[in-house]
Formats: structure tokens, sequence, C-alpha cells
């Protein structure tokens, strides 16, 4: 009996990691502060934030790192110690716009598949620019 608590305990607390997790990165993308970006669309913000390019060039270091590709904005903080090609490649467009740099041979299909998980928004302009069509 008290191995079927012990275990009931342990799904119970795997269960509740993944929404505490989600919460947490959703603050840290945000500085957990409001007007970081403007917010549109969903509850949370989620890939509707909206930001200009003075509001993501403020995220230039390892630990709070934002790059503009295609027009979207992604939050790379999590992935930057993982990234194969190291720190200092993720770094040189920290910031900004690494649409050059992220489309090459250096790059396999799986970089770009994952990369949707990190979207955070669109750029101000690219948005409006996308309401003109």
């Amino acid at each position: 009996m008290t191995m079927m608590l012990v275990v009931y305990a342990l799904v119970a607390l795997s269960l509740a990691y993944l929404p505490i997790k989600f919460v947490l990165k959703q603050l840290a993308q945000h500085n957990g502060t409001p007007g970081q970006g403007k917010m549109v669309g969903g509850d949370y913000g989620g890939k509707d934030g909206v930001y200009s390019r003075a509001q993501v060039a403020k995220h230039n270091k390892q630990t709070d790192l934002w790059v503009v590709i295609k027009g979207k904005v992604f939050d790379l903080s999590e992935y930057v110690d993982e990234h194969p090609g190291g720190v200092k490649a993720m770094m040189k467009n920290a910031g900004g716009d690494a649409t050059a740099g992220f489309f090459g041979p250096q790059h396999p299909s799986r970089a770009h598949d994952m990369l949707g998980e990190y979207q955070v928004g669109v750029l101000e302009e690219e948005e409006e620019s996308g309401k003109d069509k």
C-alpha cells in the first residue's frame, strides 16, 4: 500500500512539473515585467507577442538571448548552451537579425523543425506590413 502511494505521489509531481515549467518560461520570456512587449491574441502571449527591433536588441546576453529570423522573434535563452556550434556562434546575432546566419548548410532540417518551439512573437513592422497585403 505504501509503495502505491509513493508511485501516485511521483506521478502527481511529474504532472505538476510541466505546467509550472511552462509558466516560468513565459514569465522569463517577458522578464516578468508588464509592457516588455505588446501582447495580442492568446491569454499568455505565447507566439503572439509583437516587438520592436529595440525591444529585441535588449535581449543580447547569453542568459537572455532573442533573435529575429524572417520577421519572427525567438527566445533562444534555454537553447544557448545546447547549441552544437557553441555559445560564440549564438552570440554573433544575439538581440538582432539572425536570418542569414540561420539559413545555411550548418543547420539540419531538425533545427528548422524545432525553431517554432522558441517563437515568442513577430516584429512590429513585419506585422503591420502583413496587414496591408
